[in-house]
């Protein structure tokens, strides 16, 4: 294939994943997503410490993506020495890595609080049941650790569904509509629990002193990273006769980052390579090659040859690259830790020798072949798959057939136009309801003690596009708290156990629909529709019915951002009847939105 068509291709392949409806792929996502998932963290942090990873926080979400998390279990700190430890209040335990291969420690014991932590009080655990006495002194047993938090909900009579261990993971199955709009409603969960370390390993600050020849990452991203927490995951060395007492180090954040400003050419890049190997290597050797080592992989050659290469016409070219130094890196079995150098990450791996010359020669056979198995790849696609099909997935057809067809640039044109505004009020609806976890006793509770404090947070003036993704939780809050007003009002038996901690005069019906008029522009139907809700059982047909009637007006278009459908429009009949319609133009103007009532 001649240096142009690998260019066209690597054009329309790129432009097809950026605008591939909801489950695009682009920069622009890439920072809603960290936006949106910063914001669900932050909302969070009162009641848990949760870090959230993976192909959905990176913004590189497929079909084939599983959800990650990582709690950070507070009050018990991994310390880098003695010195440090002594500083530290709570269980702290100093790391040992003097027996461990790079990147793997045991966590000894430094000083024990005679209180438990709350996090584990509340798991009904005790720190001390998860100790093992060694002959060089008293570690923190990673075995023990991970198998608590595995059992955890059964111990607690949850009804969630079963976990087992995967690595440092308690992993469980999911069956869930929200995957409903990247046609998923089943995959799995991978749950760890982690501690935080009090500043990185030594061996790893070389990352901090490294000579980069190139642009990437760029230096306020490397100033961000080094601001960051690492952390000690439940997992040891597979090979180690300390496995099951060890810890690795992991960088999570760090990843995270690193990702996040990866461009538009380096995010298709590594979503195709994912691709790729899931259709083609891992149905033979599953466990040989992951992700990880891909995204590793790719945040070495980013650093190595610069971010000048990654432009969209040069998206075959890349691949190509990032192909040829993991090929290099297989044969040598060696592939260092972006952040950790010291540490392999193919130590433990490839010792098959069958298992390495079939990923040798696998990989060599998608390179050679690598326009038709980019192709073969995007069924998810519909557009470009079909023009492959009958094509007869012959790549010259292929292109000769879209040049043929000119309103193929103008359907991209149209569908980014489309969903400019539906992308944005996805991520809204996401942050809505990872809010809707608080229980009315905590919302209680924030009343009391963060109300005016998270009207101080939530709602900014003259913000960034990316802190406007505090302000739907600061409107989803609002409504949540005018509800709980409401309900007491109607339900005062139930005010008691709140009379100490909050004023009288917030139990009333004007109250109630202030608080709910706060938040009703969440969207153009939800918080209204509360409003409506409260008139009408007051009595007040009339002003419900007027309500209701300005939110029905026929001919009205909304963008809908939730999660019961795979069409994003809703127009309104003069039968009153809303037609769901998968793609509407906007013509350029932000268009009012639905979320789910």
């Amino acid at each position: 294939m001649s240096n142009d068509d690998s260019k066209e291709i690597s054009k329309l392949v790129s432009k097809a994943l950026r605008i591939n409806g909801i489950n695009g792929i682009s920069e622009k996502l890439t920072r809603l997503s960290k936006s949106s998932t910063q914001v669900i963290e932050f909302i969070h942090k009162h009641r848990i410490d949760t870090i959230y990873a993976g192909s959905q926080a990176e913004g590189t979400e497929t079909k084939e993506s599983d959800f990650d998390q990582m709690t950070v279990v507070h009050d018990i700190t991994v310390c880098m020495s003695k010195e440090k430890a002594a500083l530290v209040h709570g269980h702290v335990f100093e790391l040992n890595a003097n027996v461990s291969q790079p990147g793997y420690c045991r966590l000894q014991v430094y000083h024990l609080e005679d209180e438990e932590c709350v996090f584990l009080q509340a798991c009904q655990g005790s720190i001390k049941n998860l100790l093992e006495e060694q002959n060089d002194g008293i570690i923190l047993s990673s075995d023990k650790f991970v198998n608590f938090f595995v059992n955890l909900p059964k111990r607690l009579g949850f009804c969630v569904p079963p976990q087992e261990r995967h690595g440092p993971c308690a992993m469980s199955e999911i069956n869930s509509s929200l995957g409903r709009h990247i046609g998923k409603v089943k995959g799995e969960k991978d749950h760890a629990y982690g501690l935080e370390c009090d500043e990185w390993p030594y061996e790893a600050n070389e990352w901090f002193r490294r000579k980069r020849l190139h642009d990437w990452p760029k230096t306020e991203i490397i100033d961000t990273i080094k601001k960051q927490s690492c952390h000690a995951v439940p997992v040891g060395d597979r090979i180690s006769s300390n496995f099951s007492r060890e810890w690795r180090i992991s960088f999570l954040l760090q990843e995270r980052e690193s990702v996040w400003n990866f461009n538009d050419t380096q995010l298709h890049c590594y979503v195709l390579m994912k691709k790729l190997l899931k259709k083609y290597v891992e149905p033979t050797i599953s466990d040989e090659l992951s992700s990880y080592h891909l995204k590793t992989n790719m945040f070495w050659l980013s650093e190595e040859r610069g971010i000048s290469m990654w432009k969209q016409e040069n998206l075959l070219p890349c691949m190509i690259n990032c192909f040829e130094r993991l090929l290099v890196c297989i044969e040598n079995e060696a592939l260092e830790h972006y952040f950790h150098r010291s540490r392999n990450l193919f130590a433990n791996k490839l010792k098959n020798e069958k298992y390495k010359i079939f990923a040798l020669t696998k990989i060599g056979e998608i390179m050679n072949n690598l326009e038709t198995s980019v192709l073969e790849c995007l069924n998810d696609i519909k557009e470009l798959a079909d023009i492959w099909e009958t094509s007869e997935k012959n790549t010259t057809v292929f292109l000769q057939r879209c040049k043929l067809l000119p309103h193929l640039n103008e359907l991209y044109s149209a569908t980014e136009e489309t969903y400019r505004d539906i992308h944005s009020h996805v991520f809204e609806f996401k942050i809505c309801l990872s809010s809707f976890k608080y229980d009315e006793k905590e919302i209680a509770g924030l009343i009391v003690k963060d109300f005016f404090t998270l009207d101080e947070k939530l709602s900014f003036q003259g913000i960034t596009s990316e802190e406007k993704m505090f302000i739907p939780a600061w409107y989803f809050y609002s409504i949540r708290v005018g509800m709980l007003y409401y309900r007491y009002v109607k339900s005062p038996i139930n005010y008691d156990r709140y009379r100490e901690r909050i004023d009288e005069s917030f139990f009333t019906v004007e109250a109630a629909i202030h608080s709910i008029g706060r938040g009703s522009p969440i969207d153009h139907m939800s918080g209204m529709l509360y409003i409506a809700s409260v008139h009408l059982n007051e009595g007040q047909v009339a002003i419900a019915n007027k309500i209701v009637l300005e939110i029905l007006k026929v001919d009205n278009v909304l963008v809908y951002a939730g999660r019961c459908s795979e069409k994003r429009y809703i127009k309104l009949t003069i039968e009153g009847i809303p037609e769901q319609q998968q793609n509407i133009r906007n013509k350029g103007k932000e268009m009012p939105h639905a979320f789910d009532v």
